[in-house]
């Protein structure tokens, strides 16, 4: 059912390669796991629920680095509740209209429309001319900042275990995760009679748990919701006429992954670094396996990171150049350099990594508004146990032209790059004596849509005002 059901209990499906830990969180914070696979069920003791999800998590499959939360509204704002209070540190980015969700939408012209606010695009031949009003369905719904949702016409409903929707090409469609030929055939038998009426029906992958009988009635309360809804639409104006789907997608910075790491070595030896090189450096994930086979054997997981990091700082010093990648709360991804390493030294739990660059154009450097010369030289400072990467320009003759302080999550090691979350504020000092914290507004603005977090806005601004009064590290 897409309404909020009578029972309190979140059943949530977890999936992909921070699955221990999110299902060791999920436990630990009420939730109930369902659609367990074989080796979460054996490795938590629980039984696998062969029953619809509410909302489900996995790793995105585009980059690894990032979770998806996708399900009803109600359990997605329980599941996120709890999540951004666990992993505060990191970006969250949230879909503008809910995915299979029914709007009435305004024509803008140009297949394109409004619903509510949100400018969307129109997956239609013939776009509506301007002005005018039309009932459609979400197709895509547009999570990260930018992205518009898309929606093609038509109503449509969605259930637990299936997709019900309005459509001039009748057809029926079946999860790729629903892999009995049986069960597939017995799915596209049931749902023949609405495509006869002319309507499409997309079975969902918890269709293969119900019998025929459950999935009949399913299909004729998603039909019966959806003619009411279609009424509904079209005597109502501009808005949101049936609950879809919410989609949350969720940067994770190396303090979270860090967390991760900890609840998963609740459950099983889990070596320090886990889900950063599983996510960003999968080259290098022979090394953590090896790590967590020395574990039950006694090893140190202290010696086992420090081992671990020296075969970082090795693998970046063989690299000699270097990129910096930072992820933009506004989800761009900004690639500087490459640099050339000059050094990478383990001091402790943390990489001391410095980085060279030779100017090669004119220009101005942005925030201090001092001149960007050819033959500049930028050194950049790199601690990944720090919340600053470090930026110093030099003139040819060697004199220091400005300071630029970084403000991000501690940078992570993704083979010949440096990974990290930037936020925005950042802090400019001149050599004579002027310190000026710029773009705090920026990161305002980010924490009231709610892709920062009040934890990692107080963090990067307590970050700013240190360097305010530091010497730049």
């Amino acid at each position: 059912m897409a309404q909020q059901p009578g029972r309190s209990l979140v059943r949530v499906r977890i999936r992909g390669i921070y699955a221990t830990a999110l299902t060791r969180w999920a436990l630990r914070e009420g939730f109930q796991v369902v659609q367990a696979s074989q080796v979460i069920a054996e490795r938590f003791g629980i039984p696998i629920l062969e029953v619809p999800a509410d909302a489900t998590i996995k790793n995105s499959d585009d980059e690894p680095s990032e979770l998806l939360l996708v399900g009803y509204t109600w359990a997605v704002e329980r599941i996120l509740e709890r999540m951004r209070a666990t992993l505060p540190y990191s970006f969250y980015w949230r879909s503008s209209l809910p995915l299979h969700s029914t709007v009435k939408a305004v024509s803008l012209g140009g297949c394109r429309a409004r619903v509510a606010g949100v400018e969307a695009e129109l997956a239609a031949e013939q776009c509506p001319e301007e002005g005018s009003q039309l009932v459609a369905g979400v197709v895509r719904p547009g999570v990260k900042p930018g992205e518009k949702p898309r929606l093609a016409p038509g109503a449509r409903v969605i259930g637990d275990y299936a997709i019900v929707y309005e459509t001039d090409r009748p057809r029926v469609t079946v999860s790729e995760h629903v892999r009995s030929p049986e069960k597939r055939a017995e799915l596209m038998a049931i749902a023949s009679r609405l495509a006869a009426q002319g309507l499409g029906v997309h079975w969902r992958s918890s269709s293969r748990y119900a019998d025929r009988a459950t999935l009949e009635r399913h299909l004729d309360e998603l039909a019966s919701r959806l003619k009411t809804v279609r009424e509904e639409a079209e005597k109502g104006g501009e808005g949101v006429y049936s609950e879809g789907e919410t989609v949350v997608l969720v940067r994770l910075s190396r303090p979270d992954k860090e967390t991760l790491d900890k609840l998963r070595g609740e459950v099983i030896p889990t070596a320090p670094l886990h889900h950063s090189v599983k996510s960003l450096d999968p080259q290098a994930s022979i090394a953590i396996d090896y790590a967590e086979k020395l574990i039950p054997l006694g090893v140190d997981q202290e010696k086992l990171l420090h081992g671990l990091l020296d075969l970082q700082a090795e693998r970046l010093q063989q690299a000699r150049r270097v990129k910096l990648v930072h992820v933009k709360p506004d989800s761009t991804i900004v690639t500087i350099g490459p640099a050339e390493v000059r050094s990478v030294e383990r001091r402790g739990d943390r990489l001391l990594i410095t980085l060279e660059r030779r100017v090669r154009s004119r220009g101005v450097y942005d925030g201090l508004g001092v001149e960007k010369e050819p033959g500049d030289t930028i050194v950049t400072e790199v601690d990944t146990g720090s919340w600053t990467i470090v930026h110093r320009y030099y003139s040819p003759d060697g004199k220091l032209k400005g300071v630029y302080v970084n403000i991000n999550t501690p940078p992570e090691v993704a083979g010949d790059a440096l990974v990290y979350l930037d936020l925005e504020v950042d802090v400019v000092k001149t050599p004579n004596g002027k310190r000026e914290v710029i773009d705090e507004e920026k990161l305002r603005a980010h924490h009231e849509a709610g892709v920062v977090t009040s934890e990692l806005l107080e963090k990067a601004l307590e970050e700013a005002r240190r360097q305010l009064g530091g010497s730049g590290r």
